[in-house]
């Protein structure tokens, strides 16, 4: 038979709330010791603000380096340029040819062959102060190739006669009536001037025919320009003969610039531009 003490109700009571405190504080003593051991963990980091008036110099931008920094956004990067590129450098002619804008080449102190530009042309005239005549507007290059007009162009009687068998030929007499003067153009691209002096009225013929045949047997040259043929035998032999007999030009224009006289002789479909330099030589473009 098992015996069981007798409890008062009132000592049970108070034995429950002596084991419920003991309970409380080992909690309570387990949250401390937690808390003990949490001291090791790394601290949050804080940030720290730094007024604008204490701010260190070096940090604020300065307005030349804003500039800077602008410009090194929005400027365009310019390429170098490349090395040996040869310069064309313009200068006068020192020969009597008759083609202009050949390219010769000299030697430098380098060493390196630089390619010189000789043409025959006078200096741009970009601001004339005569204007050049508008019947020679088909001239290419006017303005470039024989500068400024320095006289108001004329529009006097011009002859004009052929010489040679080769087509086109390659030498002419000119008769300017303006000046009484008549120019041989010679096939070597230069010319000599020579006064006229067949007077109007007297035969038109000379007593030479290197072909052998009647005098006065066509084609053979006439007037001041069979006159001058017929007594320079050098001028036969060079020139040769006439493939048709001279007349004026249908319209004829001459204007003087600052290279010489361009002369623009219309004939039917056909225009000639005779370029009449200064320094003793001329050529001829036809259209």
């Amino acid at each position: 038979m098992n015996y069981r003490p007798f409890v008062h109700p009132h000592d049970l009571h108070l034995m429950m709330r002596a084991r419920h405190g003991s309970l409380l504080l080992l909690i309570l003593l387990l949250c401390m010791l937690l808390a003990a051991c949490g001291g090791d963990e790394e601290p949050t980091p804080t940030t720290t603000f730094i007024p604008a008036a204490e701010a260190p110099v070096s940090a604020l931008p300065t307005a030349e380096a804003a500039t800077s920094a602008a410009v090194a956004s929005t400027a365009t990067p310019v390429a170098a340029t490349p090395a040996g590129i040869a310069t064309l450098v313009s200068t006068p002619a020192a020969t009597n040819s008759v083609a202009t804008g050949a390219a010769t080449t000299t030697t430098t102190q380098s060493g390196a062959s630089t390619p010189v530009f000789t043409p025959l042309e006078a200096e741009d005239g970009g601001d004339c102060e005569i204007e050049s005549s508008l019947d020679l507007v088909g001239y290419p290059n006017l303005e470039q190739r024989m500068g400024c007009a320095t006289e108001p162009a004329v529009f006097d009687p011009i002859a004009i006669n052929e010489f040679g068998d080769a087509e086109p030929t390659d030498r002419f007499m000119l008769w300017f009536s303006q000046e009484k003067t008549i120019y041989v153009l010679l096939p070597d691209g230069t010319y000599h001037t020579y006064e006229d002096t067949w007077v109007e009225g007297t035969d038109p013929t000379y007593p030479c025919n290197p072909l052998g045949g009647e005098e006065d047997s066509p084609p053979l040259p006439r007037r001041g320009f069979g006159k001058l043929w017929c007594s320079d035998p050098e001028l036969q032999a060079v020139l040769g003969t006439v493939p048709r007999e001279e007349r004026l030009c249908q319209y004829a224009v001459l204007q003087r610039f600052q290279s010489g006289r361009l002369l623009a002789c219309f004939e039917d479909a056909t225009v000639r531009y005779f370029r009449i330099l200064d320094d003793g030589t001329w050529d001829l473009q036809m259209q």
